[in-house]
């Protein structure tokens, strides 16, 4: 009763990633559609004043770039030099970056859940300690540090982009915040470390089944 009980999980959990991989192919058609829409992406950057209590002249180099709108950075009754500008932006290269975010975000969101449903394989087939399902462990974590450092890249390209399609006169574009998500480090560091116990439960297992 309880090997068919951990079969039974074992499979329904090869069942839904099965299906959830199959969904995932609808994310395809999210980069076509960043060119679709004739509205433009809102984005924001930060900025700082230089003189406080003063609206600074805004200067895009195309009328593609618009509905400008300066916010406290910070919710805060005075107001401050630090501000945030907000725009929309309907240019050929910001959608391009925005492209290619959903192109990372989706490859990276497709390859983690075919190495999810390699591993319910073999736990289907009750082998749940196997080389194979160490290093697909590793590669998702590698999938999800590399994520963490496509964030900084491309908050970097962003900046260069705005700095490059926007003058503002009276303030300056602040470094983005490039810290990067703590949670999905976390993550990913411990997924380094399963994957590590996977292949030492590897190891121990052979030794056994030789012994036996």
């Amino acid at each position: 009763m309880r090997t068919l009980g951990k079969r039974s999980v074992s499979s329904f959990l090869k069942k839904f990633i099965t299906i959830v991989w199959y969904l995932e192919f609808l994310l395809l058609l999210t980069p076509p559609l960043v060119f679709l829409g004739e509205d433009g992406l809102r984005y924001s950057w930060p900025i700082t004043l230089n003189v406080k209590d003063s609206k600074p002249e805004i200067i895009p180099v195309s009328d593609k770039i618009s509905r400008f709108k300066l916010h406290e950075r910070e919710k805060v009754e005075e107001i401050t030099r630090a501000q945030t500008l907000s725009f929309e932006d309907s240019t050929l290269g910001r959608r391009l970056l925005q492209t290619l975010h959903n192109l990372v975000y989706i490859t990276l969101i497709m390859y983690v859940t075919w190495q999810l449903k390699k591993i319910f394989d073999r736990l289907s087939d009750n082998r749940p300690f196997s080389t194979e399902n160490a290093a697909r462990i590793k590669r998702i974590s590698f999938s999800v540090l590399l994520l963490v450092f496509f964030d900084i890249v491309e908050a970097v390209l962003h900046r260069l982009y705005t700095g490059a399609t926007i003058a503002v006169d009276g303030a300056t574009f602040d470094m983005y915040d490039y810290s990067f998500d703590f949670r999905a480090l976390v993550l990913g560091l411990l997924l380094l470390i399963v994957a590590e116990v996977f292949k030492i439960g590897t190891m121990y297992q052979a030794d056994s089944e030789s012994i036996i």
